[in-house]
């Protein structure tokens, strides 16, 4: 199940670099597996403390590298 979630990523993120919004240098199967590794720690870390931040910035730093200005 992981893995299914991780290639679903994955393809977003192979959409996003077509589509000129992400560095087509970025290796998509390891920024999905981040992303996925995120997630779940970040949902784990939620549920024994109450707090979204750690998902939120764990998200945040994922997508800030996927986005980073193809410049």
């Amino acid at each position: 199940m992981i893995r299914r979630w991780q290639d679903a990523v994955r393809t977003g993120i192979e959409a996003t670099q077509a589509a000129g919004e992400a560095d087509p240098a970025l290796d998509a199967d390891r920024l999905a597996a981040a992303i996925v590794t995120a997630i779940q720690g970040g949902v784990s870390i939620l549920l024994s403390t109450g707090s979204a931040q750690h998902l939120e910035t764990a998200l945040n730093l994922c997508l800030d590298n996927l986005l980073r200005s193809t410049g």
